[in-house]
């Protein structure tokens, strides 16, 4: 959310995708998922072939620049229609089902946000196969390490899979790791960090997010700190969040320009 704000704020028009059942991101959108979202607004319709385009899912939000596809509990039936699709449907590629459908829409947008389950799921499978990137955030802790050492295996262990079986192939212009929730009173976040900074050499953005009040308060009033209109604690603690924030924005930025010269090149 945080992302997609602040690369408005640079002047980009973003159009963010939440693909998460649970369905966090539309909630600090001010949208109750449970309540207020039925299944054309997510990108079930796409998953159960009722539509070729996400085009009909995309809403307007309270931000300017700033679209939305929703998501909800609902998802989960895609996890069931996508194979179910597979088994029926002679040439179906339940990998390829989201990348079709936003064809229609890449260029009325700067950048395209997807933010996926914390599982490798089949949507999740669909959102990788749709990126350009990945954008990985990872506290710095044995555990998180841990789920994400065991993530990249399993993508790795489909990927080879579908190569196999399948000849599909797929590229991304870049995978950055970012360090979130970082607590620097904590005594085993240094030596993680750099256990991890090894693990992904040259994949960790040279910026992290701090652990703070103003994000969890912030969070928990359905916002981020690009919503904070006024901060009633420490002005210290809240400008070393938003700046936190800003410059993760900035150097994403930076990476994304990076790939639209690159395209260019490829194209020309």
């Amino acid at each position: 959310m945080t992302l997609a704000q602040g690369l408005s704020l640079k002047g980009h028009k973003v159009l963010v995708l939440d693909c998460d059942p649970q369905g966090s991101l539309t909630t600090l959108f001010g949208i109750l998922p449970d309540t207020e979202v039925d299944e054309s607004q997510t990108i079930l319709p796409v998953c159960l072939g009722q539509e070729s385009s996400i085009t009909p899912s995309i809403q307007n939000t309270y931000w300017s620049g700033l679209d939305l596809v929703c998501a909800a509990p609902l998802l989960f039936a895609a996890e069931f229609g996508l194979p179910a699709r597979q088994m029926r449907e002679t040439d179906f590629e339940f990998w390829n089902v989201l990348n079709q459908a936003l064809d229609d829409v890449r260029d009325l947008y700067d950048v395209i946000i997807i933010d996926t389950p914390p599982a490798l799921s089949y949507v999740t499978i669909n959102a990788l196969m749709a990126s350009d990137g990945i954008l990985m955030p990872l506290p710095p802790n044995a555990l998180d390490a841990a789920s994400a050492a065991q993530f990249w295996r399993l993508f790795s262990d489909l990927a080879g899979q579908l190569v196999e079986q399948r000849g599909v192939t797929k590229n991304f212009d870049f995978v950055r790791v970012l360090f979130t929730r970082v607590d620097s009173q904590d005594s085993t976040t240094a030596t993680i960090r750099d256990w991890i900074s090894k693990t992904y050499e040259g994949k960790v953005l040279p910026a992290e997010i701090p652990k703070t009040t103003v994000a969890s308060s912030s969070s928990a009033e359905f916002g981020t700190v690009y919503d904070v209109a006024k901060y009633e604690g420490s002005q210290k603690t809240y400008k070393r969040a938003r700046d936190a924030y800003e410059r993760v924005s900035e150097l994403m930025e930076e990476i994304i320009r990076a790939t639209w010269r690159r395209q260019l090149s490829n194209q020309g």
